[in-house]
């Protein structure tokens, strides 16, 4: 079994245009592979997908809030594009077998240009809405006046909802189900095998759990859920889900709580499932819409942030991955978002009791969008109390536009000041996250200084001092490193030859015909910077 040469073209492209998932920073080199994307993609899809055995990823432990971590797994490159052409592939295979999108919310598989492999990215605000608008008072009416999914509830008021949360859901998942599930929807049996081999990769031959993080794995979590939907459906549980989030919708607290047991029986039979016991809970009417109103993504916190908001969907027409060049931007509309407008938003967030991480990150992924500079000095001056939003506040440093080299500079000093707190030296990925924003702007250039840390460093540190070496032009101290090579891991050894292109030509050519590339997608990036194009 092989892939279609458009799956994996469509996967390069996808990659490069979404990233690998949200958590980390982009892939380098994925611009040299979306320049060789046909050389990529026909090599690999005249081989047996069984050929292609799972490479090395990466773990960190992530900040979800201000006092809760999660584990996060960057895949290999090379997996990283084969699993989103397969979901791409096979995907729609999967979908057909899914519960109604009025029902289950999220991941829906759709792919597209502009949103990558899922529709749209409202699915989060339209579950809560949705929940909302089913926990007001309802008309009695005949049976079949409103034909659809809820029948059976119709001319009843939903007089208790019960919330609940699958307990750890992502590393819970036996791989054995995904294997049912992907048998079940058709997939070709070296795709099934191939995926299940990647999954014990990155569970170190344990069956049980997926990799939270990259994109493609999303629709593979929801296909272990489609037994349990069709089961709570078959018990005449009356629900919706978002992922690992339930509501159930009694007409009594009582039957409310005879739900609740149903559903604990479920998970447990399915696939020994556990519900969070602190985040079960029971609501009234009432209470559940306003508890909904709290969940909405981007609710601002103040009419500042929705004039900024507003704004940004104006330009961007509602995508949330558009970047938004200053030269389009009015000079009457840059005026409305000052520094001190953009401080007010972050501090008030910040003074809350309790911080809703969730909405801030959406905040700076919006000023993400349009790269205005407000929030550099509040960002830096608070990070020990922003350390949850860190991935998007990374994202958005390095969107920063309409600012000076020196200013460049300046951030640079306060990131590498930042190197050196306790919390950020005790965290791989807070470093990692840091060290990776020198390689994105050419102006941020502190390369002396990274220099001076790159022998003590870590692996994943060295592998973004190099990339940030590429940046600043360092190629000759980059030259002093070409006899460390073999002793590389595989992602230092990727950076190497994604910046060997830097290189003189005959230089970089010798340097690189010396090795034997077993990986498509290191050859491939070989061959690209041996070209220097």
């Amino acid at each position: 079994m092989t892939l279609l040469i458009e799956s994996l073209e469509w996967a390069v492209q996808f990659v490069v245009d979404h990233s690998d998932g949200d958590l980390f920073p982009r892939i380098a080199e994925m611009m040299a592979i979306r320049d060789r994307k046909a050389e990529f993609a026909r090599e690999v899809a005249q081989k047996p997908l069984s050929s292609f055995g799972p490479g090395a990823h990466r773990r960190f432990i992530v900040p979800k809030d201000d006092i809760s971590y999660r584990q996060a797994t960057q895949l290999d490159p090379q997996d990283s594009i084969i699993l989103s052409a397969i979901v791409f592939q096979f995907g729609g295979a999967i979908e057909a077998r899914r519960r109604p999108v009025t029902q289950v919310f999220s991941y829906r598989f759709s792919p597209t240009a502009q949103h990558g492999l899922y529709s749209g990215r409202s699915a989060w605000n339209d579950f809560w809405t949705t929940a909302a608008d089913r926990a007001r008072p309802r008309l009695a009416l005949p049976r079949l006046a409103l034909p659809g999914s809820y029948n059976s509830t119709l001319g009843k008021k939903a007089g208790c909802i019960l919330y609940c949360d699958i307990s750890d859901f992502y590393n819970q998942i036996y791989h054995h189900v995904i294997e049912n599930q992907l048998i079940e929807a058709g997939l070709p049996n070296q795709a099934t095998k191939w995926v299940i081999s990647l999954l014990e990769s990155t569970t170190a031959g344990v069956s049980r759990g997926v990799p939270i993080g990259p994109h493609a794995i999303h629709l593979i979590a929801e296909a272990s859920l489609i037994p349990v939907d069709n089961s709570m459906a078959a018990n005449g549980l009356d629900f919706i889900r978002y992922a690992d989030d339930i509501l159930i919708f009694s007409e009594s607290e009582r039957d409310a709580r005879r739900a609740l047991g149903r559903l604990a029986s479920i998970l447990d039979k399915q696939q020994r499932l556990t519900l969070q016991q602190h985040k079960t809970r029971f609501f009234a009417p009432e209470d559940f819409r306003s508890y909904c109103g709290q969940m909405i993504e981007d609710r601002p916190i103040n009419a500042e942030e929705d004039k900024i908001l507003k704004l940004v969907k104006k330009y961007s027409g509602g995508n949330p991955y558009l970047t938004i060049f200053y030269s389009d931007i009015t000079p009457t509309d840059w005026a409305k978002i000052s520094d001190a407008v953009i401080r007010n938003i972050i501090e008030e967030y910040l003074r809350a009791g309790e911080v809703d991480f969730i909405r801030l990150r959406w905040f700076y992924r919006r000023l993400a969008q349009i790269g205005h500079p407000g929030a550099i000095d509040v960002t830096l001056e608070n990070m020990e109390y922003l350390t949850p939003c860190f991935a998007s506040i990374c994202t958005y440093l390095a969107s920063i536009q309409a600012i000076t080299p020196e200013q460049w500079l300046d951030i640079g000093s306060r990131l590498l000041e930042l190197l050196d707190r306790e919390d950020v030296k005790d965290n791989e990925y807070f470093r990692l996250s840091i060290l990776s924003l020198f390689s994105r702007s050419p102006h941020m250039n502190h390369f002396k200084s990274l220099a001076a840390i790159f022998v003590g460093s870590d692996s994943f540190a060295k592998r973004e001092i190099l990339l940030a070496a590429k940046a600043s032009c360092a190629i000759d101290w980059l030259r002093e490193h070409k006899e460390d090579f073999n002793g590389m891991d595989s992602w230092q050894k990727s950076a190497f030859l994604y910046c060997c292109h830097d290189f003189p030509r005959d230089e970089r050519k010798y340097f690189i015909n010396r090795f034997a590339f077993q990986r498509t997608f290191d050859s491939v990036l070989a061959d690209w910077a041996k070209s220097g194009s």
